[in-house]
């Protein structure tokens, strides 16, 4: 298999950034990194020039979706079958991209349509494994697993960093949605695809090491993932956007209006930098409203 790997970067831990490229440079044929107009971007050149690899640098910020597709464009120039996405704080174990292809191959022979693939994740923050979510009538159900129990399950969705996606899928379906900017643009391109008859799967076979969120905050002894305020209104503005989405599970539906007002209770309660993040968060509502998509502007 021809498999192409896509890094978006923004800002990056150096040292950590470098151990995700060791690790995916020797399991896939080609690897693209899209710098989204990092502080430290002449550092992210001098990486890609020391290890070979293609950067495609932004002059601004443009969303994780808008430097995926820039990446996804590079792989198809270069004639790849597969794509990789990737984080720059997510590590592959060794001959994940290989189980990853394998797993591919034995569904397409059974004439199954591929949405994506991705690798089951510990979030690095609590060591804690994914559960798997679906819609179940009106409501997601939400399953866990053990490493024992399982080597491939469906799921509607899975997240960007680390999944496999075959390119005609890519071309079906159509690119990510840049307009989101950033936040459930992988949810949203994975409900789409599903919707078009394509199937998700997450893989047990390998499981990689992802983090979630800038660091997190304790509530009645419940952990949550606590991100940067900014990321707050794309949560808001685009969980509205996506409620209204006809091509998307009336379960998915409910569950992007359910999750707006914990946001406001949970991050304006209990967050850092209360007053920002609900002034964002009512930003987001209200563009939500007006249909405003793409960057945050003040």
């Amino acid at each position: 298999m021809s498999i192409h790997a896509v890094i978006v970067s923004y800002n990056p831990d150096i040292a950590a950034f470098t151990k995700v490229i060791e690790s995916l440079s020797a399991q896939v044929r080609a690897v693209t990194i899209v710098d989204n107009a990092s502080k430290n971007g002449d550092e992210v050149e001098r990486l890609a020039q020391a290890h070979q690899l293609q950067l495609i640098r932004f002059a601004e910020n443009k969303g994780i979706a808008a430097a995926q597709n820039a990446g996804i464009d590079a792989a198809k120039a270069a004639a790849a079958g597969y794509v990789l996405l990737m984080d720059q704080d997510t590590t592959l174990p060794s001959g994940a991209v290989s189980t990853l292809s394998q797993h591919c191959q034995t569904l397409e022979a059974q004439g199954i349509k591929i949405g994506a693939i991705g690798c089951a994740y510990r979030d690095t923050h609590d060591g804690k494994l994914n559960a798997i979510w679906r819609a179940d009538g009106l409501f997601l159900h939400r399953q866990n697993f053990k490493l024992e129990d399982t080597t491939i399950v469906e799921a509607d969705c899975v997240i960007a960093s680390g999944s496999l996606i075959p390119v005609s899928t890519l071309e079906a379906v159509g690119d990510m949605e840049a307009d989101l900017f950033i936040d459930l643009v992988d949810i949203e391109w994975g409900l789409r695809a599903k919707s078009q008859g394509y199937r998700n799967f997450i893989s047990f076979s390998q499981v990689m090491a992802h983090t979630l969120g800038n660091g997190r905050i304790s509530i009645f002894g419940k952990t949550i993932s606590l991100h940067s305020p900014i990321r707050n209104y794309y949560s808001i503005r685009n969980s509205i956007l996506l409620s209204q989405r006809r091509y998307i599970d009336i379960a998915w539906r409910f569950y992007f209006i359910r999750r707006v007002l914990p946001y406001f209770i949970v991050f304006g309660l209990f967050g850092n930098q209360k007053k920002t993040r609900l002034k964002l968060m009512l930003r987001g509502m209200v563009d939500s409203f007006t249909a405003r998509k793409g960057a945050y502007t003040a």
